[in-house]
């Protein structure tokens, strides 16, 4: 008799667990895309700093192998043992407007330590060698939170950057600036980027002052930059909602230089 009523009451069990609608077993991760989650595996964010930098060297257009020996410097940075990091790639610039650059390195940080860890101890030799060709230098460090799944992107020699630079005129209102924001991050609906994000400067170093706000897009290739920049949505974001903020901004999209295979390093 006792064995029938434990039978009974776990087929009860069973029968009420099985009624209980999917969607309470699930968890949203607001703010994340292209995130499913259930009971088993719950999505987690993490805030990490991206960090775009934009270099005028145009003396090393008509000096190939000053450019290859300063680019693959830059790309080795990712070898270094202070160099603590996600991706890192440089290269030249396909395409600049607005102020004027050459060239430009890509890359994505842990945290803010690791990037100031980057700065004092892992860029002195290549910084002193690119000086003699470096006329303008401008950075946007800006921190992101993202799907931990998100952090890491495949970097081969077809990936393409198109990267954004503002200042932030002063009669603009913060509210502005956030629809700006928001504005740029829902071009990543239209499917043609792998990944997109923005933010404020953090103002690492007094000399990357110049812009205040950074929007990064992340492409497999050229032709889908190109399918996205055609896009009018894109084009009535970007020239119709961030750039009238602007008091001076610059543009530029960049491949990795194809002299250097390996381009990315992951964080353990």
């Amino acid at each position: 008799m006792a064995s029938t009523y434990r039978s009974l009451l776990l087929l009860v069990l069973v029968v009420a667990v099985a009624r209980v609608p999917y969607g309470l077993l699930a968890v949203n991760v607001k703010g994340s895309r292209g995130t499913s989650t259930t009971d088993r595996s719950v999505a987690t964010t993490a805030a990490v700093i991206e960090h775009p930098v934009f270099f005028n060297m145009e003396g090393l257009l008509s000096d190939a192998v000053s450019e290859e020996r300063i680019l693959q410097g830059l790309n080795d940075l990712v070898y270094n043992n202070y160099s603590d990091l996600y991706f890192l790639y440089s290269g030249r610039v396909l395409e600049s407007q607005g102020v004027s650059f050459t060239h430009a390195l890509i890359s994505r940080f842990p945290s803010s330590q690791a990037l100031q860890t980057y700065y004092d101890y892992a860029i002195g030799d290549i910084a002193r060698e690119m000086g003699a060709w470096l006329k303008k230098e401008y950075c946007v460090d800006y921190t992101v939170e993202l799907d931990e799944s998100m952090i890491e992107l495949n970097i081969d020699n077809d990936f393409v950057s198109y990267v954004i630079f503002i200042k932030v005129s002063s009669n603009v209102s913060d509210s502005d600036v956030l629809k700006a924001l928001d504005a740029f991050n829902a071009l990543d609906d239209l499917g043609y980027a792998i990944q997109l994000t923005s933010g404020e400067n953090m103002y690492f170093r007094q000399s990357y002052r110049t812009m205040s706000h950074g929007f990064s897009a992340y492409f497999s290739s050229e032709a889908a930059l190109a399918a996205w920049k055609n896009d009018a949505t894109v084009a009535e974001v970007i020239e119709g909602i961030i750039l009238p903020l602007a008091d001076s901004y610059a543009v530029i999209s960049v491949k990795p230089f194809a002299g250097n295979s390996v381009v990315t390093n992951s964080v353990d």
